[in-house]
């Protein structure tokens, strides 16, 4: 008798030929062979194709500081002149409907809040300093003696200020190898700042300026905007 058989099935008087798949036994060297190939394949790497000048760099290791410095003037302050916002002008569009001016103006790194480019003039009202975060509180016009906003100047910014880094919007995280790079990317850009844009400032004889600046500050809550200077200038 057939291993086999060809089953058939009868249908209005007509014998109808039904279609019977035989199943092919696996050997025990097949199953080995298939079980030594998935090994195989699941132990594979994926390769990353890299240029010679990209490999450089990769084997010598990512230098937040040398990659500040070669996108400060060239690409984030001509960045801040073209796209900032006038401080009065975004704080008003800010007000008046939150949602429409992330949409125009905002930039952030995943899900986290929106930073913004923001410039403008501002009379200082008083300099403070704790737990060596030195800030400077401003009054925008129409100048009224009240505080409108502060302006971080260190000795320190805290680290958790991404601002500069995220307003801008160019410096995006899948253009680096991981978090811990687009994190120092971000200290260095605040480590420039501090060394080079508000050294300017005398804590000693501030009070009482006009500051002209560019800058940038992440919207946590509007009633606390904590503006970091890329450019200022202090009026006599």
């Amino acid at each position: 008798m057939d291993k086999y058989p060809d089953y058939r099935s009868v249908y209005g008087g007509k014998v109808v030929a039904s279609l019977m798949t035989k199943r092919v036994p696996f050997s025990k060297k097949s199953i080995l062979l298939l079980v030594l190939l998935m090994t195989i394949l699941l132990s594979c790497k994926i390769a990353t194709i890299r240029s010679l000048e990209e490999d450089k760099e990769a084997k010598a290791g990512f230098n937040p500081n040398q990659y500040v410095e070669s996108i400060w003037d060239s690409q984030l302050i001509p960045t801040f002149h073209e796209q900032a916002i006038e401080i009065t002008d975004l704080l008003g569009q800010i007000d008046a409907n939150q949602n429409k001016a992330i949409q125009d103006h905002g930039h952030r790194s995943g899900t986290g809040a929106y930073s913004f480019m923001t410039y403008g003039e501002a009379k200082v009202l008083a300099y403070a300093v704790d737990l060596r975060i030195g800030t400077l509180s401003l009054d925008f016009a129409p100048f009224d003696g009240t505080t409108d906003a502060t302006m971080l100047v260190g000795p320190l910014i805290p680290r958790r200020n991404d601002a500069v880094r995220d307003a801008v919007g160019f410096i995006k995280f899948n253009d680096f190898v991981n978090q811990t790079e687009f994190a120092e990317v971000s200290n260095a850009l605040k480590n420039h700042v501090l060394q080079n844009v508000v050294t300017v400032v005398d804590p000693d004889t501030i009070t009482g300026k006009t500051v002209s600046f560019y800058g940038a500050f992440t919207l946590v809550d509007r009633s606390e905007i904590e503006i970091v200077p890329v450019t200022i200038e202090i009026q006599e």
